[in-house]
Order: structure tokens, then sequence, then C-alpha cells
């Protein structure tokens, strides 16, 4: 290994530790803060579905500039005011006494690990690997699940004999602590006396180079062909109706849970197992596209998660609870890889990093409404039911929509003209 690579490998583990406990702690434990705020503010829990809803657009609001500001200027001052910002959100939401200064914490939170810990990652990796890039993007975002599934424990027990303020303060202790110090440390742009090596990892090149794909940047087709094309609104929608439901269920598994009966102990387990098995789910189900084809495998996933769903409406029984742990978990997060994979060979890599923004603003469109839908439907009907079985009839529906997808490639072949006989 050449000391190029080693050090790449050391700047895999500081992105790792920024996505466990900027956004594995901060996005994934918001279900197991849902009671406790309920109790203690009264707020409704459409309002307490708004502070994820603002993780989600301030990183999307924040996700161009990021990206144009990494251009010219040097990533560890990026990523080290990001990180700063996240314990500075876990701080604030800390000192709430209203609804507008928590949504405020959490939006900042989403400023945080959209500086930090999403657009710089894949930015600052890309330039740092040539032949192994898919993996080391792939390693250091695995930390999301990880943090995740540690943390949503962690803040359970911690609620349950500190509170809930105290146990946002210790969430940012680790922030400043490790975070901050290692991304100040370790992460630089590039390797000295490299120039510009994928400087737009965050875009075309470095998106589609994170599912192994051949880098023919030049193949492909610009943004108004692949907008007049039925394949690019397919993957829209189907992305759309994935974001909407599963998000929801991130923040609302957790009370749904509890309204059956459950301890917050026992359902912060059942949202922690699922999240952890995303860490064999997300490489399974990007093994099997490469093996059985995208479009298949990429609907076979969202049905895969619509079922999970439709076990989560009979959790009452063991079975079905245990059933949904491994059906959900095992599904859920594998979209978000299979994505950029079907769009690629939807619209090859011509105008990906323009396009794939156009489906992840969608995305976070999905997930910011998602759960502020869910909470409305329970405040007004006092159950989850009618809303779960529209997430998962969706999904369900939307899981047949990526067949008729049609590659740029397939496109090409069929309007070129018919070889004429030889006379």
């Amino acid at each position: 290994m050449t000391s190029r690579e080693r050090r790449g490998w050391i700047i895999v583990g500081g992105f790792f530790i920024a996505q466990f406990f900027i956004v594995g702690t901060g996005y994934d434990t918001a279900g197991v803060f849902f009671t406790p705020l309920l109790k203690y503010f009264g707020w409704s829990r459409t309002q307490l579905s708004m502070l994820t809803s603002a993780i989600s657009l301030a990183a999307a609001v924040m996700g161009v500039g990021v990206g144009w500001l990494l251009d010219r200027t040097e990533a560890r001052w990026v990523v080290t005011v990001g990180a700063a910002l996240s314990g500075v959100a876990f701080l604030m939401a800390s000192a709430a006494h209203s609804l507008a200064w928590m949504v405020s914490a959490y939006a900042l939170l989403g400023v945080g690990a959209a500086v930090c810990a999403m657009t710089p990652c894949y930015y600052v990796l890309g330039n740092w690997f040539e032949q192994r890039r898919a993996l080391a993007m792939t390693v250091a975002v695995t930390g999301i699940e990880v943090g995740g599934m540690v943390m949503t424990l962690v803040c359970t027990y911690l609620i349950a004999h500190i509170g809930w303020r105290t146990t946002y303060v210790l969430m940012a202790l680790p922030v400043f602590v490790l975070v901050v110090p290692a991304m100040f440390v370790l992460v630089r742009s590039r390797p000295e006396g490299v120039s510009g090596i994928a400087a737009g990892a965050h875009g075309a090149h470095g998106v589609h180079a994170a599912q192994g794909a051949p880098e023919d940047t030049q193949s492909g087709l610009d943004v108004g062909e692949a907008l007049r094309e039925r394949s690019f609104w397919i993957i829209a929608l189907s992305y759309l109706t994935y974001a909407f439901g599963a998000t929801a269920l991130v923040v609302h598994t957790v009370p749904y849970l509890i309204g059956l009966g459950m301890t917050a102990e026992r359902a912060a387990l059942v949202l922690s197992i699922a999240l952890g098995l995303n860490i064999v789910g997300k490489p399974g189900f990007g093994a099997a596209a490469d093996r059985f084809g995208i479009r298949f495998i990429y609907g076979l996933n969202l049905f895969t998660v619509g079922c999970g769903i439709v076990l989560l409406l009979y959790a009452r029984h063991p079975a079905m609870l245990v059933l949904f742990t491994l059906v959900y978990g095992l599904s859920v997060g594998a979209p978000i890889g299979l994505m950029p994979a079907i769009l690629a060979d939807a619209v090859g890599l011509r105008r990906f990093g323009s396009l794939s923004g156009l489906l992840v603003t969608l995305g976070v469109i999905g997930s910011a409404a998602g759960p502020i839908a869910a909470g409305a439907v329970f405040d007004r009907t006092a159950s989850y039911a009618g809303i779960f079985e529209l997430f998962a009839v969706a999904l369900l529906i939307a899981s047949f929509l990526p067949m008729g997808c049609v590659s740029y490639r397939e496109r090409a072949v069929g309007a070129s003209p018919a070889p004429q006989p030889v006379s």
C-alpha cells in the first residue's frame, strides 16, 4: 500500500467518525426523542415531525453552495466549520424552550451535516482514491448506519436516566472532542502535487464512480434530452415515493411501537437492529444489481421496503415484528445507493451531476414531507394505520415502475439505421 493510499484510508476513518456522530446520531435518533418531547412540551406530532424535515431541507439548500465552496477553499476548513456547527446544534437543542428554537437547532444540524459529512465526503475521497474509490466511499458512509444503530440505544438509555436536555449535551461532546479535531487534522482536499483529480467528485464523475461504473463522462444524454425521456421521470417518481415513506418510518416507528404497548427501550432496540441491518442490506442489494440487473433489483428493493411496512402494521404479533425488523432493515437503505446506478444506466454520465441533483432535490422534498404527513394523520385520527397503509401501497406500486426504464445505450442502438445488405 502506498503512502497516498494509507493517508486516504485515514481520511476515510475521519469521515466515518463524522457520519457516525453527526448524521447517524443526529437524524436516526430523532424517533427516540419523540415521546419525551411530546410529554414535555405538548407539541403535536405534526409539529415534532418538522424537526427531521428541517434537517433535510437545510442540507438540501446547502448542498450546491458547499460544492461551490469546496472548489475554491481547502476542504479542511470547510469540514471543520461544519463539524463545529453540528456540535452547536446539539447544544441549542438542549436549551430549547419553544418549537421555533428546536426547529432552528435541527436546521443548523442539517447545515452542519451538509458542510461536514455529506458533499465533502464524496469530494475528498474522490480525489484521494482511484482504484478503490467505491470501497472507500461505502466504508465512510456506513458510519451513518453504525451511528444510528449504536446511538439509538445509547440515547434511549440516557433520556430515561438523565433527561433529554442532558442527553443532547452529551451528544455534542464527541462532536467537539473527536469530530472537530479529526476533520482539522486529517482532511485535505487532495494529495500534495495533485491538481483537480476528481475535482467534481460531488457531481457526475465522483458519484458514478462510487457505483463502480466506467468513468466515461462524455457518453449519455444532455439535460433537455433526459427530461424528455420516460425513464428519468419513472426514476424520479419511484425515488420520491421511497423517500416519502421510508423517512417517515425512521421518525415514527418508535412512537408507533410505544403506542402498541412496547416500552421505549424495546422500541428503540427494534429501530436500532433495523438500522444495523442496513450494513448488510446496502452492499447486498448492490452486488445483486451488478449480477441480475439494476432495473430488476431496484424494483425488487422497493417492493421489499413496501412489504416491510405491511409487516409493521401487524407488529403486535412478535413473529411479525421480527419479520418487519429483518425485511425492512435489510432493504430500507439500499435505494439510496441504487438510485444513482439506475439513473446512470438510463441517462449516462454526460450530465449526471445536474440530473442526479434534480432527483436528490425530489428525494429531499419527500423526506421532508413524509414525517409531517404521518404526524398530521396521527393528530387527526389518533392512529398511524392509514398513513402506513398508504406508504405500503405506494411503494408496492412504485416497485413495478423501474422495469419501464430504458438504457440510453439501448435507445442509441435502436435509433441507429439498420445496416443495408450488400448487393
